[in-house]
């Protein structure tokens, strides 16, 4: 059974046709899929998804983004009270907080109240230490994104905490400094992208033991579909290259990855 421990599928482009998303899933052998929240709606929407074939997790998180808006002190606390009402109308199916985090990649259709980057920033750090604070008062792992911020990005109230940095694109340092922490580092189709080398190397250095593999659809799909929306389906790309890396049988990929997951989040 394969995994994709992030994805989004409430997303709007899959309205048409998500039975269709789902079927060519379970085709590939996708049978566990955590979609990811980003803000209180899409936490909510996660929810919604259901499927008689397909195991469906959720988390509830507020995405870094949400840092380049005003947001008070008052604000802040109230959607971190939000989610954990969520969480306490929904424990069965929510398995992390997040995604939250840093993100330090600044464009101006992310920053709609013009703040200063610096302001920005402070924002984002609120958000995600309340985040990671709420994460251990429910004892759930977390699942962080982190883009360009990986120099502020392990505070000291990670300590006690376990969970997963999505996409991972930091160095061969922050992979290691992430796994002795007892965290996870999640890879997605990028893999396949000419440019990203680096990546590749870091799979060669990463204990199996630590990996998990991810879409993070509709975004990142693989090189030979760029441009087109991604799906679970596409998982198995991301195993492929793992196997070849690590040399390792694909199956025995799919099999530790799969107890990485449930380990992680306490699935089954």
């Amino acid at each position: 059974m394969l995994v994709d421990s992030h994805a989004h599928l409430y997303w709007d482009s899959y309205q048409e046709d998500l039975g269709e998303v789902i079927q060519r899933a379970l085709d590939n052998d996708v049978k566990l899929i955590i979609n990811i929240g980003v803000d209180l709606e899409t936490s909510r929407k996660c929810l919604e998804l259901t499927s008689d074939q397909v195991q469906f997790y959720s988390t509830v998180g507020i995405h870094p983004h949400d840092g380049n808006h005003n947001l008070s002190d008052e604000s802040i606390h109230r959607l971190i009270e939000n989610l954990e009402e969520l969480y306490g109308e929904h424990p069965d199916k929510i398995v992390a907080i997040g995604e939250c985090g840093l993100d330090y990649f600044f464009r101006d259709e992310f920053n709609s109240s013009l703040l200063s980057h610096d302001e920005s920033k402070q924002l984002q750090m609120k958000l995600y230490k309340a985040q990671v604070l709420l994460a251990k008062k429910l004892s759930l792992p977390l699942t962080i994104h982190c883009r360009e911020s990986w120099q502020d990005i392990f505070i000291p109230e990670l300590i006690d905490t376990t969970g997963v940095f999505h996409n991972f694109s930091g160095s061969k340092g922050d992979s290691l400094r992430a796994c002795e922490m007892g965290y996870y580092l999640s890879f997605s189709c990028v893999l396949s992208y000419p440019k990203n080398q680096d990546l590749r190397d870091l799979i060669k250095t990463t204990p199996l033991d630590r990996l998990l593999t991810e879409t993070d659809c509709p975004f990142l799909p693989p090189q030979q579909l760029r441009g087109q929306r991604n799906e679970p389906a596409n998982i198995s790309e991301v195993i492929k290259i793992i196997s070849e890396i690590k040399q390792i049988p694909f199956d025995e990929v799919t099999h530790q990855i799969l107890k990485n997951t449930q380990k992680l989040f306490k699935i089954g």
